[in-house]
C-alpha cells in the first residue's frame, strides 16, 4: 500500500497531486456537459487513471489542447497539477521564486534602473487609487490623506499626541491602465553541457525570478518557459526545478523557436518577446517526419532550419534576445549569424550575471 506498483515500477502520485487532478477533471467534466471534445474526453480518462495511481497517464494529457479549450482556469489548474506532481507545493515554488527574484533585484544593473514594475505601467489614469503594488505609479496625495484620516479616526482619538500623522501603509497611488502587455517566451537550453559548465542552476534561478516578476507585478503579461535539448517542450517552473539535466545529445533551438512562435500566435495583440539562454550552437532540428535530426559537428541543414524559424519569428515582430553563456569558435560563428539579423540582440553572459541581464532586458525591452 502506497509503494511502487510492481507492474509499472511507478510511485503513486502525491496526495496533493491527486487532489489537483480531481479538480482539473471536474472542470473538464463540466465543460463536457456543454460540448463534446475528443481532447477533453481523452484528458478526463487519463486523469482518472492518474488518480488511481497510474502516474504515467499524466503524459497523455494534451496541455496545449486543454488550455485552448478551457482558457485561463484550465491553465491554472494544469499548472497546479504539474507542480504538485513534481513534489513541489505551490508555497515552496513561490518561495523559491521570491528568493530568486530578490537575488536578481540586488544586482546594481537592475537596482540602478529604478524600474521594479517594468516599462509601460504609467498609462491613462483609471480614477481609482491603490496601495503600493510594486509598480511605478504616481502618488495620490488626496487619497493618501484620506486613508490617514480614516485610520486615525478608527483609533477613536484624532488629537492623541503619540499618533503618527502619516504611516507607510496610508500611502495611496493613482491606478493607471496597463499598456503594452507582453507575451514572453523564455527558451532555456537543457543540454548536458549547461550542467557540466555549472550553468544550469543559474538558468533555473533566472526562470524562477522572471516568472515571479511577471506573476506578481505584471499580471497583464504572459510568460512561457520552453526547455530544449534533443527536442523542445513547454515547461512549468516546477518542471524546470526538477529537471535532472540528463546527458541527452542535441541543442534543438529550431524546435524551441517553433513552439515559441506557436505560443505567441495564440496571444496576438500583445508584444511578442523571445529570450534565449544557451551555451552552444544548435546541433539538432526536427525533420519533416517530426523526428530529431542530430549531428556533431552540426550540419548546415540544422543551422538553416534554426535560422529559418528565427527569421519567421522576426517577421512576426518578435523581439529576440540571445544570452550566450560560452565563447568557443562554433558559438562565435553562430553569433555572427544572429548579429546579421535586424531586430536580434546578442548578450554575453555568465552564471552570476544571467538573472540580472534577462530580467533587465524584460523590464527595459521598450527602450
Amino acid at each position: 500500500m502506497g509503494g511502487p506498483d510492481p507492474l509499472t515500477d511507478e510511485e503513486p502520485p502525491p496526495g496533493e497531486a491527486v487532489r489537483a487532478a480531481g479538480e482539473l477533471r471536474a472542470l473538464i467534466s463540466a465543460e463536457l456537459l456543454d460540448r463534446e471534445s475528443a481532447p477533453l474526453v481523452a484528458a478526463e480518462e487519463a486523469l482518472e487513471r492518474y488518480e488511481a495511481g497510474e502516474r504515467s497517464a499524466l503524459d497523455e494529457v494534451d496541455a496545449s489542447a486543454l488550455v485552448a479549450l478551457l482558457g485561463a482556469e484550465g491553465r491554472e489548474r494544469l499548472d497546479r497539477l504539474d507542480e504538485a506532481d513534481h513534489g513541489l507545493t505551490p508555497r515552496e515554488l513561490r518561495r523559491l521564486g521570491e528568493v530568486a527574484l530578490a537575488e536578481v533585484e540586488a544586482s546594481p544593473s537592475v537596482r540602478g534602473g529604478g524600474h521594479r514594475g517594468g516599462p509601460g505601467n504609467a498609462g491613462e489614469s483609471t480614477g481609482a487609487s491603490v496601495r503600493h503594488d510594486g509598480l511605478d505609479r504616481p502618488l495620490d496625495p488626496v487619497a493618501t490623506m484620506r486613508a490617514a484620516m480614516v485610520r486615525r479616526a478608527s483609533a477613536g482619538d484624532l488629537t492623541a499626541a503619540d499618533d503618527v500623522p502619516l504611516r507607510s501603509d496610508d500611502l495611496r497611488y493613482a491606478e493607471t491602465e496597463p499598456t503594452g502587455a507582453a507575451t514572453v517566451c523564455l527558451l532555456v537550453d537543457l543540454s548536458h553541457s549547461m550542467a557540466a559548465r555549472g550553468l544550469h542552476e543559474a538558468a533555473t534561478r533566472t526562470a524562477l525570478a522572471l516568472h515571479t516578476l511577471v506573476r506578481t507585478r505584471r499580471p497583464e503579461d504572459r510568460m512561457l518557459v520552453i526547455g530544449f535539448g534533443d527536442r523542445a517542450r513547454e515547461m512549468t517552473p516546477a518542471e524546470l526545478v526538477e529537471h535532472d539535466w540528463r546527458r541527452v545529445p542535441g541543442t534543438n533551438l529550431q524546435h524551441a523557436l517553433h513552439l515559441a512562435r506557436a505560443h505567441l500566435r495564440r496571444h496576438r495583440g500583445t508584444r511578442p518577446v523571445i529570450l534565449v539562454v544557451t551555451d552552444g550552437e544548435p546541433t539538432a532540428h526536427l525533420g519533416e517526419d517530426g523526428d530529431t535530426r542530430f549531428a556533431w559537428p552540426p550540419t548546415p541543414r540544422t543551422v538553416e532550419a534554426t535560422m529559418a524559424e528565427l527569421d519567421a519569428a522576426l517577421a512576426e515582430s518578435a523581439e529576440s534576445t540571445f544570452f550566450l553563456l560560452a565563447d568557443d569558435p562554433r558559438l562565435r560563428a553562430f553569433r555572427e549569424l544572429l548579429e546579421r539579423r535586424r531586430g536580434v540582440r546578442v548578450v554575453d553572459a555568465d552564471a552570476d550575471a544571467l538573472g540580472a541581464l534577462v530580467v533587465g532586458r524584460y523590464l527595459h525591452g521598450r527602450d
